[in-house]
């Protein structure tokens, strides 16, 4: 017997799965929290590198930035969505008490996740550079792929995972830890 499934069925078909209505959450404040990141970033931008906030012309830069180029960022939000959903993503729906829908709910619980990781990551330096680099100083709408998978390979590092994408689906393998030999 061979039955092929209608992938739009069978995607309605867990439509009030957990990790559905987590991922339709996150990408519904992607603009708001990609917006967060650079934020945050400029941030601790000034703290590590200009801590007696002298204007520059890098520095005046990077404070006339208007948020307008965060797209470069989807693919590492998408990486930290992916973390999260991993971490906490079980598939089973809970009863909420208080009134908020589900949805409601999780954009609440990723958007304070998020603001944690984000601000432990840009404790890097390099996460830091590799943030303004995507959008603050790329004018010119630059490939940067190079940039943009070392981000995500910080990220991966932090949490000790490697995400792969295959065939448009993203997956979670777990890094194995090298242990250091003693001398």
């Amino acid at each position: 017997m061979n039955h092929e499934i209608n992938q739009v069925t069978f995607l309605q078909s867990f439509e009030k799965d957990k990790n559905v209505l987590l991922k339709t959450a996150q990408d519904r404040i992607f603009s708001d929290l990609a917006r967060r990141l650079v934020e945050m970033t400029i941030h601790k931008y000034s703290i590590h590198f200009n801590p007696l906030g002298l204007i520059d012309d890098t520095f005046q830069q990077i404070l006339d930035y208007q948020y307008d180029n965060t797209n470069e960022l989807e693919g590492i939000y998408e990486n930290l969505c992916v973390a999260y959903r991993y971490k906490y993503g079980d598939n089973q729906l809970e009863i909420i008490w208080d009134g908020k829908s589900h949805e409601e709910k999780y954009e609440e619980e990723w958007g304070e996740t998020f603001e944690r990781w984000v601000n432990d990551l840009t404790e890097n330096p390099s996460v830091i550079k590799g943030i303004l680099h995507l959008t603050v100083f790329n004018e010119n709408k630059k490939n940067l792929t190079f940039v943009r998978n070392a981000v995500k390979g910080l990220i991966n590092d932090y949490f000790e995972i490697k995400i792969l994408k295959r065939n448009g689906v993203k997956r979670v393998v777990l890094k194995e830890r090298s242990l250091k030999k003693a001398s």
